[in-house]
């Protein structure tokens, strides 16, 4: 599955002071927006971690060093240089030794943080209990709407002998219509949602929650991006 970046994300990445993305296509969807986003921010989106620079030889400051901010991510080579190259952006002078020892130092912290992101978005129990880690979900292409890069997908259903479905669905500035056979429940974690009908439009925020019910007509959308958990009833609708 594809992990999706959006425009939301180059900003984040802006707001971290970062320069670049590794995305290589074969893992990640990047939105056309959040290529224009990352083109205005000067954010390089790129297949693979560039190689660190090597400038002339110094010695390290002891107390410029940037303190570095706690992560939920797995230790990761993408990880490690990305906070490589915001350290030595503060630092005057950074040769191929002293780049080395500043990756190894990183490497071992961030292998000592407790909390890592999950390896898998799903933690099943004895007791028939699903945990599904929304972190660590990945959105594949949606072929029900094509050419609209919509992202969605399944996490509780059939399989696990539940009578309703449920997944994730996210996008950016696209509307299409879709016709309901089943109920469905929204829940908007990010951006906003909107769900127009023959009525008027309902837009529903972060903590929010739409029903829409059975055999009802709309056109969903967004003008701005939103990522939403859906519970459809019964869970085979199609």
């Amino acid at each position: 599955m594809k992990q999706l970046i959006s425009a939301a994300d180059i900003r984040q990445a802006k707001s971290d002071k970062k320069t670049f993305i590794v995305a290589p296509a074969k893992d990640f969807i990047i939105t056309p927006e959040a290529r224009e986003v990352a083109k205005a921010e000067g954010i390089e989106l790129l297949d693979s971690t560039p190689e660190p620079a090597c400038v002339t030889p110094a010695t390290l400051p002891a107390t410029t060093l940037p303190a570095t901010p706690a992560t939920t991510l797995p230790v990761s080579t993408q990880n490690v240089a990305s906070i490589q190259a915001e350290i030595e952006s503060h630092l005057p002078h950074v040769d191929s030794e002293q780049s080395a020892k500043i990756q190894k130092l990183i490497a071992r912290a961030m292998g000592d943080f407790k909390q890592k992101a999950p390896e898998s978005p799903r933690q099943i129990n004895d007791d028939g209990i699903v945990l599904v880690r929304g972190n660590a979900v990945k959105l594949e292409t949606f072929d029900g709407v094509p050419g609209k890069n919509i992202g969605v997908t399944d996490v509780i259903g059939a399989e696990d002998g539940s009578n309703m479905g449920v997944g994730y669905m996210g996008w950016e500035n696209a509307f299409f219509p879709w016709t309901l056979n089943y109920d469905e429940v929204n829940v908007v974690l990010e951006g906003e949602l909107h769900v127009k009908t023959a009525s008027g439009t309902t837009i529903a925020k972060p903590g929010e929650v739409i029903f829409i019910p059975k055999n009802t007509s709309v056109e969903f959308g967004t003008p701005t991006h939103v990522r939403y958990v859906y519970v459809t009833y019964p869970v085979e609708w199609s």
